[in-house]
């Protein structure tokens, strides 16, 4: 009887000091820890914080197969809920399992003492503490790896922007090298192309002349046609380094001889019209003075003796014109030109010397006054033509140059970008290795939160299931 009234006196101590074990419970029993904020915020607010997902998963699809798919922030995110609902829903199953607990417990401590269920409750109540430190520092260790990832993720951000700014200038430098490209390759073609067109001047020039060359070889001799308009025309072979002296003896002889008449120009005998240069007869101091004086002139340049059929730039079949300084007031032949005129003048009246050489002279200088004009004109301009040919010679080198120049420079531009490009491309390399590992990383961190949250809530609920066995006994105790 006597441990009754001891358990009847330490009875009103025991509720006023130490409260109601369920009551404690309810309490007191720490709620499981909250999910990351990723999981329990709302959509409108989870978006910013995924929007960079895509594109980080995205990047990081490209190193792997075509049949890996990015993950979806919903899809996500509606897994995480559900994950949520299911540990709910398991929490409420562990409360009915607790309340069954209970009453086994009060069946099983009936027969306790209820200072043995003091001193247990209060064993409990210290480990309580315990575990309840434990959990703050895990909570506080959990926060700080969230900071860490929020940090990491930052980063990737920022990483991402700069491979995307990385990539536009990329494209922008491979956009203005196509174009640098193409124009200089049309400056080289250009280049090429006149080139090609002076190379082929040149050569038909070269060509030009190796066949005038082969055709002064093998025709070192030719025939040329000497015209009187009222006298006689006839055929000359004579070489081409000979002077045309030796012609104009042959012409004047056969003029004497044959007495200036069309008809008697080609008389019959071996020559048959035609005199070799071989054939004339040089003249000599024995020579009698010739009494007939000719002009000969060439494509309307006058001819002169001591030049040769090369340097008067005679080709064969080509035509010489005689022109003969003739005494209109004296001379035989003179009644038959008066008999023709119709009406009958007045009688000229020579102006010069009865000397032929002045004659000559001064027939000369008529002739010269006008081919001498003609020849300055023909000799401005083609020194005109030549000075711009030699001009456009000298601007073609000179753009030759210039785009080789060019070619070279956007040569080293071209390696420089290159080189650059290859930079860039390695260092978009490394930060997509980088991003990997930060999402690798983030996807580590994710899966510890998981974890721990697990282990936490696993703590909880072994601690209250250990409270809940040794509460109701007390609390039936004392109903007893």
């Amino acid at each position: 009887m006597e441990p009754t009234r001891t358990m009847h006196r330490t009875r009103p101590d025991g509720p006023r000091n130490l409260p109601h074990p369920m009551a404690r419970r309810q309490h007191q029993r720490p709620r499981p820890p909250p999910p990351p904020n990723h999981t329990h915020a709302p959509p409108g607010q989870s978006r910013p914080a995924h929007n960079h997902g895509p594109g980080v998963n995205g990047h990081h699809a490209k190193g792997k197969k075509k049949n890996d798919t990015p993950v979806d922030p919903a899809t996500m995110y509606e897994s995480l809920k559900n994950r949520i609902a299911a540990l709910e829903e398991e929490e409420v199953l562990e409360e009915e399992e607790e309340r069954r607990f209970a009453e086994e417990a009060q069946k099983s401590v009936k027969g306790m003492e209820e200072n043995a269920i003091h001193a247990k409750y209060i064993e409990l109540f210290a480990e309580f503490k315990r575990l309840e430190r434990d959990h703050a520092k895990e909570k506080q260790k959990l926060v700080k790896d969230k900071d860490a990832a929020k940090s990491q993720l930052t980063k990737a951000n920022q990483s991402k922007t700069k491979v995307e700014n990385l990539a536009r200038e990329l494209q922008k430098d491979n956009k203005r090298l196509r174009e640098d490209g193409k124009r200089l390759a049309q400056s080289v073609e250009d280049a090429q192309d006149e080139l090609i067109q002076m190379r082929n001047d040149i050569t038909k020039r070269a060509e030009k002349a190796k066949i005038q060359d082969a055709k002064y070889r093998e025709m070192p001799d030719i025939v040329v046609k000497v015209v009187c308009r009222y006298r006689a025309e006839l055929f000359f072979k004579i070489s081409r380094k000979t002077k045309l002296s030796r012609l104009f003896n042959a012409w004047t002889d056969r003029m004497e001889k044959t007495g200036g008449k069309k008809g008697a120009a080609n008389p019959p005998g071996p020559e048959n019209g035609s005199v070799k240069s071989d054939a004339v007869p040089p003249s000599g101091p024995g020579v009698p003075s010739q009494t007939m004086q000719f002009i000969f002139t060439h494509n309307g340049r006058t001819v002169e003796a001591d030049q040769t059929p090369e340097e008067a730039g005679m080709e064969d079949a080509d035509e010489i014109l005689a022109v003969e300084l003739m005494d209109l007031t004296e001379g035989p032949g003179l009644e038959e030109w008066d008999e023709l005129a119709e009406p009958r003048r007045q009688t000229l009246r020579k102006n010069w010397t009865d000397n032929p050489r002045e004659a000559k002279r001064t027939m000369t200088e008529i002739f010269d006054g006008v081919v001498r004009e003609r020849l300055k004109e023909v000799l401005r301009q083609y020194e005109l033509r030549e000075r711009h040919f030699e001009c456009v010679i000298r601007s073609k080198e000179l753009e030759v140059l210039l785009s080789r120049a060019r070619a070279a420079e956007q040569k080293q531009l071209a390696e420089g970008e290159k080189a650059r490009a290859e930079k860039r491309a390695e260092e978009i390399q490394q930060l997509r290795k980088d991003l990997e590992d930060a999402q690798n990383g983030q996807t580590m961190l994710i899966d510890k939160l998981i974890q721990c949250c697990k282990e936490v809530s696993a703590a909880q609920r072994g601690k209250n299931t250990a409270i809940v066995r040794f509460a109701p006994g007390g609390a039936g105790e004392e109903r007893a």
